[in-house]
This record gives C-alpha cells, sequence and structure tokens, in this order.
C-alpha cells in the first residue's frame, strides 16, 4: 500500500485524475439516485431543513438539507448523500489507477504480458458500475428494475467491500520487488 502511496501523491497527474474520476463518478451517482436534476434557472441556494441532516429515506440514502440551482441544474443536497457518492467515486478511481499502475509493470500483475494485467481493471469497474446500474435500469424504466430494487441496499455495501478488497490486493502486487 506504500508503494500506491508514494505514487499517488508524487504525480500531480495522478491526483487530477482521481479527483476526475470520483467527481465523475459523484455526479453520476447523484443523477441517477436523484439528487441532482435538470430544470433550474439562474442562482440560487438555500438550507433550511439542517435538522433533517440524519434523517433517512431509504437504506443508505439520506434527507436533503436545501438546494442549490445553477443554471439548468438542480441539486437537492444531501450532505451524507454527497459523501457517499464521493467516497465511492474515490475508491473506484483508486482502483482503476491501481490497475493501471499495475498494467504499466506487468511483472507486479505476475502474468508476464502487459496486456493481459490490463484485466486487473475489470473487476474496478463492474463493482463500481455495481452502486449504479440498478439506478441505471430504474431510470430507463425497464421492468427489470423492480426486482434488481429489492437487492440494491445489498449490492452497495457489497461493491465498498469489493472495491477495498481488489484495492488491497492491487496494492500488494505494486509493493512487489521488481
Amino acid at each position: 500500500m506504500s508503494r500506491l502511496w508514494r505514487r499517488l501523491t508524487s504525480s500531480p497527474g495522478a491526483m487530477v485524475g482521481l479527483g476526475a474520476m470520483a467527481l465523475a463518478y459523484a455526479l453520476a451517482f447523484l443523477w441517477l439516485t436523484g439528487d441532482l436534476a435538470g430544470g433550474g434557472s439562474g442562482l440560487e441556494a438555500g438550507f433550511p431543513a439542517w435538522e433533517r441532516l440524519f434523517e433517512r429515506r431509504g437504506f443508505l440514502r439520506f434527507e436533503p438539507v436545501g438546494w442549490i440551482v445553477v443554471g439548468g441544474w438542480v441539486w437537492t443536497f444531501s450532505p451524507l448523500n454527497t459523501l457517499l457518492a464521493l467516497g465511492l467515486g474515490i475508491l473506484l478511481g483508486l482502483n482503476l489507477l491501481a490497475a493501471w499502475w499495475v498494467w504499466r509493470s506487468p511483472r507486479a500483475c505476475g502474468l508476464g504480458e502487459a496486456s493481459t494485467s490490463l484485466l486487473a481493471s475489470i473487476p474496478a469497474l463492474l463493482l463500481g458500475g455495481a452502486c449504479c446500474a440498478p439506478l441505471v435500469l430504474i431510470w430507463l424504466g425497464l421492468p427489470l428494475a423492480g426486482a434488481v430494487a429489492g437487492v440494491m441496499p445489498i449490492l452497495l455495501p457489497l461493491a465498498v467491500v469489493a472495491m477495498l478488497v481488489g484495492l488491497w490486493r492491487l496494492a500488494r502486487r505494486l509493493d512487489r520487488p521488481p
């Protein structure tokens, strides 16, 4: 894990890439969960309901405490939903960066060829999608969405645990001596 941390902190490009991946994932997550939507106009913000900060609207879903309108976008702001989305985005970004670095140093992967270690990024993409895939089905209005919505409370913690395990395994591969 130390080599992963050193690479991340010594490379401004990696930090920018991690931030961009985390932000993109968080925006997609907030859009698909309904916290971010179109339909606004102008510039406005209000936070009248801080007492609802810990009120839940579902499993790992919290009530908004206010709204932020910027141009054509409306964000019903819930700090806990936003932290969850950013945390998932950071985990996904770290997995993808670690997979990229393992791919760039094929000896760390132990597979011998540079192209085969790219397969290490597939679990990170699939696990990152496990959080949003059911939401995409619901958003598209597909009939399968009802069945998948029932397992959503299981997929989110499972994806977090799997991404943590995947990150740990990739970091161990990076820490191997060349």
